[in-house]
């Protein structure tokens, strides 16, 4: 049986969260592999803090095989894996303490599980052996914790089994009779193999910890080492890239923020000490020997050490978050992600699965000033709201033919009597009533924040050089400038108004007047680099309310990286069709056409990502979606009329008027 993860991927998703209790994400480990930045060696699976790395295709006898998967991945995590210490373990097992010669080149920052495997003469050989013990202990736990699970662990194993044996070395010998296989003293009859064996049917007591995974290790990789034939004279070879080592240095982080809060609390008791209360100032008074002054010199000294202590620690953890984000990739922990498809012209048909996007909401970094966007609220406001007052509904609507009523429908009792002569049932329903009507309206608004949308709305005009003198006489010894005229020195210019600025004016009045008129929309900034890098930014959600946290949202609304529109645009159709209103209406607000480092074969070209996007509108028109483009790019008319109809895009040639524009396209859109 094949099973695509793409297919799975969602429920996979929701699986995993209720197991870990906390959200993560469910990645193609090919997305690993292919980001330029990570030179970790994975392997078919693997992990993060923040994400389970799966293949893209599995091969197995149950429906359930990427669950067993996933409870692998976990179990690394819930039985302490990964909380593994080294100085623990040189106290708890006599045996690692007896091999152990601390290196030279070790620092604070060394891994601890690097710093085990060196304590061998073998390193990657100890990896091995010390990951299969560790695997037979997880493998028990969680069949017992979760009986569930043997069933389809059963079963996956036998497959593979079958179909996709180990190697026959012995440690690929110890995986395979992890999946079941039968222990023959005929055919593995050297010491070896047998130390192996029962040192894995001792693993499956679920009392044991990582340390006794260790002890194991210590009890029998002299006789696994010796059934390699190693010769003494061999290199060191020690793995230079490990994962179990960078997931063990990442949990490592919590312990030294754990140790920084404790110096945070000990420096704010001993400095609240050493202040004197107010009102209770007394004369001091010097005993003998000076013991005050010495007391206060000693505690100005411990408080000086724990601040240096303080800052190389926080130099260490930030440092080593620095490293292990470049080994593993960045934090996703607060997103969400998703995948969609690719439409790809030049071939005609859907990439599968082709792009990821991360959903995470805006959060500002420093208090944003918000005081801007309340002026722009006062100043335009106003003049919105007279627009959309315009299709309002009037509140009540007269409706016909119902059994109880406030008023007669005439019709109705004239059909009636008419059905009556004829020798027909009439229809009993003579009354008409007042209904009041909802507007059930939901909209969705796709802020462009790629770089350009960091350039002025206005170019500063270019510098007069008319006054420069070239016969001048002119002291070589100055600079160039030396011969102009100086100059009045003058104010200081205002920092020069920005497309993000007048995209986030556009979106603050929208908010408020859509609040008053009762209409659900959210407001999404979208951005990122790479088709598995698509970033989408949450100012507000449809069902959440305008309050102080939504300006706060869009204040943060920053220039980020490139500008792919199609996954964003199927993302905004997902979020629409999820809220179940009756008119949905999509409208995206960009300074210049779609492009992204690999939207398409060449960089250079932008046809592709145009189709891309074209296609994009188009699936969300199928839905049922008003859609509508509106740019701030001039040439904007070249691309928008291959990827919108004429009555469905706008280029704005005043950059100003987007706010006002804006309005009335919405009132054109929904007023229908």
């Amino acid at each position: 049986m094949q099973i695509l993860l793409a297919d799975v991927e969602s429920a996979l998703t929701l699986f995993t969260e209720g197991i870990a209790g906390r959200y993560l994400h469910i990645r193609g480990t090919e997305e690993f592999k292919l980001n330029p930045r990570l030179n970790l060696d994975m392997g078919a699976m693997g992990q993060s803090h923040d994400t389970l790395f799966l293949p893209e295709e599995l091969s197995t006898a149950t429906p359930a095989g990427y669950r067993v998967l996933v409870m692998e991945q976990l179990g690394l995590r819930e039985c302490g894996t990964l909380k593994f210490r080294m100085a623990k373990a040189l106290e708890q097992v006599p045996e690692l303490a007896a091999r152990y010669q601390p290196r030279k080149d070790l620092s604070p920052r060394t891994g601890d599980y690097r710093v085990l495997f060196d304590s061998f003469d073998q390193p990657h050989i100890a990896e091995r052996l010390f990951l299969l013990l560790e695997q037979a202990r997880i493998q028990a736990y969680m069949t017992l914790t979760y009986p569930g699970l043997r069933r389809h662990l059963t079963s996956h194993h036998e497959y593979l089994m079958a179909f996709e044996p180990c190697d026959m070395d012995l440690l690929g010998q110890g995986v395979e009779w992890l999946r079941g296989a039968v222990f023959s003293q005929e055919i593995n009859s050297g010491p070896g193999w047998q130390a192996l064996y029962f040192a894995l049917q001792d693993q499956s007591s679920v009392d044991l910890s990582v340390y006794d995974s260790v002890a194991s290790l210590c009890q029998v990789y002299d006789l696994v080492v010796a059934e390699y034939a190693i010769p003494p004279s061999a290199p060191y070879q020690q793995k230079d890239e490990s994962l179990v080592d960078w997931l063990n240095r990442e949990q490592r982080i919590e312990d030294w923020e754990e140790d920084l809060d404790e110096i945070n609390e000990v420096m704010a008791t001993q400095s609240a000490a050493n202040e004197m209360p107010t009102g209770q100032e007394t004369e001091a008074v010097q005993g003998e020997g000076g013991d005050g002054s010495q007391r206060e010199a000693g505690l100005d000294i411990e408080i000086k050490e724990l601040k240096d202590e303080r800052d190389a620690l926080k130099r260490r953890v930030d440092m080593e978050r620095s490293s292990i984000q470049h080994a593993l990739g960045n934090d996703r922990s607060a997103a969400r992600s998703y995948r969609y498809d690719e439409w790809d012209h030049l071939n005609r048909r859907y990439l599968r699965a082709w792009c990821r996007v991360f959903e995470e909401e805006l959060i500002s970094e420093s208090a944003e000033d918000i005081a801007h966007l309340k002026r722009v609220i006062r100043d335009y406001q106003p003049m919105v709201q007279r627009q959309l007052e315009q299709i309002r509904p009037t509140g009540l609507e007269r409706v016909r033919r119902v059994q109880d009523g406030d008023e007669l429908d005439l019709t109705a009792i004239i059909e009636a009597r008419q059905d009556l002569r004829a020798g027909h049932s009439p229809d009993e329903r003579y009354y008409s009533r007042k209904e009041r009507v909802q507007r059930d309206v939901c909209a969705v608004f796709l802020v462009d924040q790629s770089a350009s949308t960091d350039d002025p709305i206005h170019p500063p005009e270019p510098t007069d050089w008319s006054n420069y003198d070239e016969e001048a006489e002119v002291d070589l010894r100055a600079g160039w400038y030396a011969a102009l005229e100086p100059e009045e020195e003058e104010a200081p210019e205002e920092t020069p108004r920005k497309i993000i600025d007048l995209e986030r004016d556009a979106m603050v009045v929208m908010a408020a007047s859509l609040d008053a008129l009762g209409d659900s929309y959210g407001i999404y900034g979208f951005s990122g680099y790479s088709k598995d890098n698509v970033e989408i930014f949450v100012a507000k959600e449809p069902e959440d309310n305008f309050s102080q946290k939504t300006l706060q949202s869009i204040a943060a609304m920053q220039p980020k990286g490139s500008t792919r529109m199609g996954p964003a645009i199927r993302h905004g159709s997902h979020k629409l069709m999820a809220s179940g209103h009756a008119m949905k209406v999509l409208i995206v607000i960009s300074d210049g056409f779609p492009q992204d480092c690999d939207y398409g074969p060449e960089r250079g070209n932008h046809d592709y990502g145009v189709e891309d996007t074209a296609k994009s509108l188009l699936e969300a028109q199928q839905k049922g979606i008003e859609t509508f483009c509106i740019t701030v790019d001039k040439s904007g008319h070249d691309y928008l009329k291959r990827m919108c109809p004429d009555e469905r895009y706008m280029v704005i040639e005043d950059m100003e008027d987007l706010p006002d524009q804006l309005t009335k396209v919405y009132a054109t859109l929904t007023g229908r």
